[in-house]
């Protein structure tokens, strides 16, 4: 009975690692889809946080439940303190800061950050 139990058939293996590779597909293809779907989505809504007319430039932590923000709202900006029992407008800014744009990972980057570290260990 030993030799039966240690004996596996080619096609238990095979149905085995088909099983994985189908898994793991269709893991990848909900992946793939989701994204689709989110840039898809955020084009035809505008944001996928729902805000159309607000934005927030800047956002600063002054404690554990206090921050100060500056919103834009209809190309006008304000400084507004945020707490957990209070909302109040600060200020509004005479001049508009530039909202500035989130600086996008590309391969090169990685790639120079990690040539730096290996380096550093030499």
């Amino acid at each position: 009975m030993e030799e039966r139990r240690s004996k596996v058939s080619s096609g238990d293996t095979f149905s085995v690692v088909l099983a994985l590779f189908g898994t793991i597909g269709v893991i990848i293809l909900t992946y793939y889809g989701s994204r689709w779907y989110a840039t898809r989505f955020a084009k035809t809504h505008g944001s996928l946080t729902g805000a159309k007319h607000i934005k927030v430039v800047d956002r600063l932590i002054v404690g554990k439940t206090g921050s100060i923000v500056i919103i834009e709202v209809a190309g006008i900006q304000y400084m507004v303190g945020v707490s957990e029992q209070n909302i109040q407008i600060l200020t509004q800014l005479e001049e508009p800061i530039p909202e500035e744009k989130k600086q996008e990972i590309s391969k090169e980057s990685f790639l120079s950050v990690f040539k730096s570290f290996t380096q550093k260990e030499k």
